[in-house]
């Protein structure tokens, strides 16, 4: 298997994965700031010229999630992902597109605009305009963990991996301090030790 990706982007979400399965990969570095990303090789791999591009033998992916869930059910041995018979696969599922569909679309905003980009750069529009999302979305999650260690549970599953990207990125833009269920979740997420490889640098 090969990864192409780069460090502090959605790649992290498949690599976190690819940890907690155990499963041997290459990391082929895709380097963003030097426009590596945009050669003809890459825009082969990934029509839009962006991270992660994910490969399994004859298998092609591009979106993070996806290829979280496909993992987690071709390794279905590890336990990672509910029985396509368990009440609680449409909860995953469901966590998993809420994830890539508001999560991401929130919390990465914030992150660049509020830590990654330089002071000149920032748009408080941009802010403005998300923060109630978060605020809403911290919510929502707080009710769904509950007093859970993991979303479905006690069980530990690729909905972590997925919401826990999320989550992983607004510990450090400072987005959890007034959620403290969300912030004991972020840290017990971000202390396995397959997280600390992915991210390692």
């Amino acid at each position: 298997m090969k990864l192409f990706g780069f460090k502090n982007s959605r790649s992290n979400r498949v690599e976190w994965m690819l940890q907690e399965l155990s499963l041997p990969y290459e990391f082929v570095k895709v380097d963003l700031l030097s426009g590596e990303h945009k050669t003809p090789d890459h825009v082969a791999r990934h029509g839009h010229g962006l991270v992660p591009a994910f490969e399994d033998g004859d298998v092609r992916m591009i979106e993070s999630a996806a290829a979280c869930l496909y993992l987690a059910d071709k390794h279905a041995d590890k336990g990672l992902a509910p029985a396509a018979s368990s009440p609680a696969r449409a909860r995953y599922f469901q966590l998993a597109i809420y994830a890539v569909s508001t999560l991401d679309e929130t919390v990465v905003p914030l992150f660049f605009h509020t830590a990654l980009f330089p002071p000149e750069k920032r748009q408080q529009s941009v802010v403005d305009a998300k923060l109630p999302v978060w605020e809403a979305a911290a919510q929502l999650l707080t009710r769904e963990l509950g007093d859970s260690p993991y979303l479905l549970g006690k069980t530990f599953s690729a909905a972590d991996v997925i919401v826990g990207y999320d989550i992983a990125l607004a510990a450090r833009t400072g987005l959890l301090a007034s959620h403290p269920t969300l912030a004991a979740y972020a840290e017990r997420i971000t202390s396995r030790e397959a997280f600390k490889k992915a991210y390692a640098s």
